[in-house]
């Protein structure tokens, strides 16, 4: 199998062209692939796939193998891909996801590193919830569920990219299978409010695990802080990989703005 190897933010993926298919995937040739040491190694795998309803369908797996209805640093680094391979015409098109369309404009395109804009949606209403092991919690869905919690309070400044990273690390899979998130389970999002501007976050994603960054994690993340922190309508989120900056239309809709890069291009066997 022909892959490329991308990444945005620190957040990587292996991408495939599958528009004449070639096949299906399992949940152990995924998660073999995926793995660090015996295989390629990537936090999730993409395959470009024809669509009925838009320019292209991005079917997207997390490093478990397990289906996933969207991913934001994926799906910038996927429209990298098909635009890169002339899959699609033009820095202007759609993609379609489990999510729905998503509108995509190619800000700045390059041999290795492209700038990509992706309308993400209106994210649902937020819910709050207090629980007697880890404090508030935020929850929404914007493509995959996600709990968004704040360092101390709604507007704590001092908090720590390294504190939220320790966090994330003891109590992410808890909250990610606590009894409040099942059947489904959810992305776990520990946040920290610099200015009305600017926002640190740190991100365990369901079915992959402690990451360095987190797309649909980072636009829940501000849209938690302009709701509950008084943020303003362009907040630039600082994740351990890296920065994407998301922005808000008055309606709601939610757009993130980041890079995509290519990290290799490479041959596996079936």
């Amino acid at each position: 199998m022909k892959f490329c190897k991308y990444q945005g933010t620190g957040n990587d993926f292996l991408l495939t062209d599958r528009m004449e298919p070639e096949g299906t995937f399992d949940e152990a040739q995924i998660r073999s692939l995926c793995d660090r040491h015996f295989g390629v190694g990537a936090d999730g795998f993409i395959a470009a796939v024809p669509s009925a309803c838009a320019d292209v369908r991005m079917a997207f797996f997390n490093s478990d193998g397990s289906r996933a209805s969207m991913c934001g640093n994926g799906i910038r680094c996927f429209a990298k891909f098909v635009r890169d391979h002339g899959i699609v015409d033009g820095d202007i098109f759609t993609v379609e996801t489990d999510d729905g369309i998503k509108h995509i404009t190619v800000i700045k395109s390059a041999a290795r590193v492209s700038e990509i804009r992706v309308d993400m949606g209106v994210p649902d209403s937020f819910r709050k919830a207090e629980s007697e092991d880890f404090g508030t919690i935020w929850s929404t869905h914007l493509g995959v569920p996600h709990a968004v919690l704040f360092s101390s309070g709604k507007e704590d400044k001092d908090g720590s990219m390294e504190e939220l990273d320790q966090k994330a690390w003891q109590s992410g899979e808890k909250i990610e299978h606590a009894p409040l998130f099942q059947p489904e389970g959810t992305n776990v999002n520990f946040v920290s409010v610099k200015s009305d501007s600017h926002i640190l976050c740190s991100t365990w994603e369901r079915g992959a695990g402690k990451t360095l960054a987190c797309g649909t994690g980072a636009c829940s993340a501000a849209a938690a802080a302009r709701l509950c922190a008084g943020c303003g309508d362009e907040i630039r989120v600082t994740m351990p990989g890296g920065e994407v900056t998301v922005s808000f239309a008055d309606d709601g809709t939610v757009f993130m703005q980041g890079p995509a890069v290519l990290i290799c291009t490479g041959e596996t066997e079936e």
